[in-house]
């Protein structure tokens, strides 16, 4: 099985989708319960959430290189992007916080609602993006390189290599749509004037 630089993003996405609300929920019920096993879990299932944030976020700048998007739904890549990372930045720094405490807070459990939300939102738009645009989906021509490495045993180092250099390229363009403003575009209304796929778009050097 070969799998594609673009297809391991989804494959890990729903790590933080499940995690976190999981992580929320076994505290309120360590808070309902007291019971100390309950919050362990707790702690336990948000340090995996983060973790799983973290490779989605990094797997989704890869992917965000390998698939052509455009006008509407090049905004919709830009804010699910920008939000995932919003969420994993969240998700982190609760996981941090929930290591050093024994039992959450409501401020914890406030940013959780936030976390979910915005990934509920950012998943939405990921679902957008491959059923009603077909990103990512080859046969709606929706990749970019369609002879890019994939990953199997004699393509290990290019696929690795691939990745490490979509990745480098991702934070780039991240950093710059967001120096022109662009954070929620999909949100906000403002329709961007980036219309090639992401690695046409010029980044200062």
């Amino acid at each position: 099985m070969a799998v594609r630089l673009e297809q391991v993003h989804p494959s890990l996405v729903h790590l933080p989708i499940a995690l976190l609300p999981l992580a929320v929920g076994a505290d309120l019920l360590g808070s309902v319960t007291g019971k100390e096993s309950i919050y362990t879990f707790g702690r336990r299932a948000i340090a995996a959430a983060a973790l799983g944030a973290a490779a989605s976020a990094v797997t989704g700048l890869v992917a965000g290189e390998e698939v052509n998007v455009k006008g509407p739904s090049r905004d919709k890549l830009m804010t699910h992007r920008n939000l995932n990372a919003v969420a994993t930045i969240l998700t982190s720094g609760m996981a941090v916080w929930r290591a050093r405490h024994e039992k959450p807070n409501a401020a914890y459990f406030g940013a959780g609602i936030i976390g979910i939300a915005v990934l509920t939102y950012t998943a939405y738009l990921g679902g957008q993006l491959v059923y009603e645009a077909g990103v990512g989906v080859e046969p709606a021509h929706g990749v970019y390189r369609p002879e890019a490495p994939t990953l199997r045993a004699d393509q290990i180092c290019a696929f690795v290599g691939a990745a490490a250099t979509d990745l480098a390229h991702g934070v780039q363009h991240m950093a710059q749509e967001l120096r022109d403003g662009y954070i929620v575009p999909a949100i906000a209304g403002r329709r961007s004037e980036i219309h090639d796929s992401p690695q046409q778009v010029t980044t200062p050097a």
